[in-house]
């Protein structure tokens, strides 16, 4: 019994001795990114984010500097929705791409109709914001009984959003279309 007690003591030991080094180099690497790293959080206080969306939106900006003893440094970007329980970042858009939870994230007294569709363009902006790189090919038209937020136009293909409204205006579908068939165009 004795013997037990001396071997479980020693691996006790043994583990909270590594546990102090562990601590004591995460201290030092949380000290080394505090000192290279800094990041905000901003609240997007759009109108248009507040009245269409259930969520606050939030931009993430996180600057890495002097990393290797280079002045230059690295930003990284991030949009993300919080939920109250959870922040996610908005689906990925790669190809033509069903939204479901950007739909569930649209406000349940929200009417996609002609005098609000301008503020859901400005929605967009916010959260799939268009690349500066790329040129402005935004627009919005209905057409056939769905709403078309053109993004982008690749080789005289139009994309962007295309959402599903009832006869009221209520958003029951969104997703993003790399090409449009041509009826659906304006």
């Amino acid at each position: 019994m004795s013997r037990n007690f001396l071997v479980g003591t020693l691996l006790l030991f043994v583990h909270v001795t590594f546990g102090q080094d562990s601590l004591e180099a995460s201290h030092r690497l949380d000290n080394f990114l505090y000192k290279s790293c800094t990041t905000n959080y901003n609240l997007v206080t759009s109108e248009s984010v507040k009245n269409i969306l259930k969520y606050n939106v939030f931009y993430i900006t996180q600057e890495t500097k002097n990393i290797y003893g280079e002045k230059e440094k690295q930003v990284n970007e991030f949009i993300v929705i919080d939920n109250g329980e959870q922040v996610k970042r908005f689906e990925r858009i790669k190809t033509s791409t069903d939204l479901p939870e950007l739909t569930s994230y649209i406000r349940d007294d929200f009417f996609l109709n002609k005098e609000s569709a301008p503020y859901f363009q400005v929605l967009l902006d916010y959260i799939y914001p268009i690349a500066e790189w790329k040129p402005d090919k935004r627009e919005f038209f209905f057409k056939n009984g769905k709403w078309y937020f053109l993004r982008d136009a690749y080789f005289r293909t139009k994309q962007g959003f295309e959402i599903t409204v009832d006869s009221k205006g209520k958003i029951t579908h969104i997703c993003y279309k790399m090409k449009w068939d041509e009826p659906e165009s304006k």
